[in-house]
């Protein structure tokens, strides 16, 4: 069953669950009661595909998690964003309607005539859901109230609830992956929830929160070498030999990703049911969100080195100049020709003058909102890429030491299909290309070459796919947002005067007015504000507000 079919099936589940009373008014033949509805493990994986909007993909307008989350330092939005500067009245995060849904399956399955092997699965995928939902809001908000079980709206004790520690919210997510991990099905229905994706969550959750462990000293947060073991053990089980690494530009503009090799789960797109908008927002007059300079000069050249140290480095004054000698990965994720204010290219333009082409798909319909190409949602290169980050914390943790191997069957096969030279382990924390010690000038003082080099492997390989804010946020590297502290976020390509475009001193296309201005406030923006409307439904004093909101 594929994942579109999700959307089938929601109209027909807000009606039957979307009550808040544990039991529905009617029972008519046309319509389910929570009385019968629970009769055929059929009509639970029916339930179910209402979970599955729960994966943005591409998403269906202006939002999704490529190309669209382009708050980061890696992209320039068209128009200028800044950090919320106020707490929000309302927010869609902030919302328990999957939390509440998972719970009532769970406290549903056992009543279900259907085997015990299928009731295990189906609470696996439950609980599976639950972790990615709980998992997601502790990204945003940092601890949260934690409810495992559905509730009626007379238990108001537990619907205004204090929140729960961070520690309580994210143990709790362990166990529920974990048990998922364990008891979902090697394989279900084509392209669901199945052992896998659960390794891969779980291989993102160990790691997510491992290094937010460590780099967020401030938090005092124990267990940090916990979830990064579980990460490795995550990521190694699906780093067996059943994935393997394809064509990186397909993976971001396949028409169908049914049976690609790199892929573990996929949202499919199907014109007339389910279609989307980023290629109609990379191919239209409407200006991009381009690269910025800080995002194109963390691509290294063909010998494995950074910009600053390799004598392949031909420069920025061109496009061609910048293209030339670099890694594959720049060369499918921005295109051949600069195009901005004043100098359109067949009427394209962006807001840095690089233009995204990662997405491009000449075989779908080209006009937003109606392309068809798949959105990966779990996929092999970001399981090698946490492999690869884990066992270089476990390292600074002392808990273990990176080797060769490690690297090779991890970053360096990245690297190989990106056309670039390999990273040769030289020593704990310390790394060469080409024969050359990597020690970037850029490289952040508190990390290793060998760290620096992962991170950089991470950031180009996920250009555009939605990771980079949460990653800086984890790293505890927020001042990468900050216009003071990284003003090469804030530029974009190098290009003649035209008396059209804005520019700064050395020729490079500024992208907002020399006004703008944002500053990175820590810890204050480490985390969203807990919208004010949710505080004040709360007695006083309950729902407490994050720090320096």
């Amino acid at each position: 069953m594929k994942l579109i079919k999700s959307i089938l099936y929601l109209s027909v589940l807000v009606v039957v669950f979307g009550s808040c009373s544990k039991k529905l008014d009617l029972d008519t033949p046309d319509q389910f009661s929570d009385d019968n509805y629970w009769t055929s493990e059929n009509n639970v994986r029916t339930y179910n595909w209402g979970f599955y909007n729960m994966f943005a993909g591409f998403g269906t307008g202006t939002s999704g998690d490529f190309y669209f989350s382009s708050f980061t330092d890696d992209q320039a939005a068209s128009t200028f964003q800044n950090f919320t500067l106020t707490p929000p009245t309302t927010s869609s995060d902030w919302d328990w309607t999957y939390i509440r849904k998972a719970n009532i399956m769970l406290e549903r399955i056992d009543k279900v005539p259907m085997s015990d092997e299928a009731k295990n699965h189906w609470r696996g995928v439950a609980r599976f859901f639950r972790a990615m939902d709980y998992f997601n809001k502790v990204k945003l908000y940092g601890g949260v109230p934690y409810i495992n079980n559905s509730l009626d709206v007379s238990e108001t004790d537990v619907i205004y609830k204090s929140r729960d520690s961070r520690t309580l919210v994210m143990d709790s997510v362990l166990a529920d992956i974990n048990y998922a991990v364990a008891n979902i099905r090697v394989t279900d229905q084509e392209n669901t929830v199945n052992q896998d994706v659960a390794l891969a969550l779980k291989a993102r959750i160990g790691l997510y929160e491992g290094s937010y462990r460590i780099y967020h000293t401030e938090l005092n947060l124990p267990d940090a070498e916990k979830f990064l073991t579980e990460s490795k053990d995550a990521s190694e089980k699906l780093m067996a030999g059943k994935y393997v690494l394809g064509n990186y530009k397909t993976l971001y503009s396949s028409m169908d990703l049914k049976g690609n090799k790199e892929v573990i789960l996929y949202k499919r797109y199907i014109s007339g049911v389910l279609t989307h908008s980023v290629i109609g927002y990379t191919n239209s007059t409407t200006q991009m969100s381009g690269l910025t300079k800080s995002a194109v000069e963390s691509y290294v050249t063909t010998d494995g080195l950074p910009v600053s140290q390799s004598p392949l480095y031909k420069g920025d004054n061109t496009i061609a100049d910048v293209r030339e000698n670099r890694d594959n990965r720049l060369l499918v994720t921005i295109g051949a020709n600069l195009a901005y204010n004043g100098s359109l290219a067949s009427g394209l333009s962006s807001s840095t003058g690089y233009l995204p082409t990662k997405f491009l798909q000449p075989a779908s319909v080209q006009l937003a909102p109606q392309n068809e190409t798949d959105a990966p949602i779990f996929y092999y290169s970001e399981v090698l890429l946490n492999y690869a980050e884990t066992v270089a914390l476990l390292e600074k943790l002392g808990k273990y030491t990176v080797t060769q191997a490690d690297l090779d069957k991890s970053v360096n096969l990245l690297r190989v299909r990106a056309g670039i030279a390999p990273l040769v382990s030289t020593g704990i924390g310390a790394v060469s290309a080409s024969g050359v010690a990597i020690n970037d000038p850029k490289r952040d003082a508190d990390i290793t070459p060998l760290m620096w080099e992962i991170r950089r492997e991470r950031r180009v390989e996920l250009m555009m796919d939605g990771f980079r804010f949460q990653d800086l946020m984890r790293w505890k590297k927020g001042e990468n947002m900050d216009k003071i502290k990284n003003p090469e976020a804030f530029l974009g390509a190098k290009v003649a005067d035209n008396g059209k475009v804005l520019r700064n001193a050395q020729g490079y296309i500024m992208p907002y007015a020399a006004s703008a201005s944002r500053t990175f406030v820590d810890p204050k923006n480490y985390l969203s504000p807990i919208p004010t409307g949710q505080i004040a439904l709360y007695p006083e004093g309950i729902l407490v507000q994050n720090p320096g909101w």
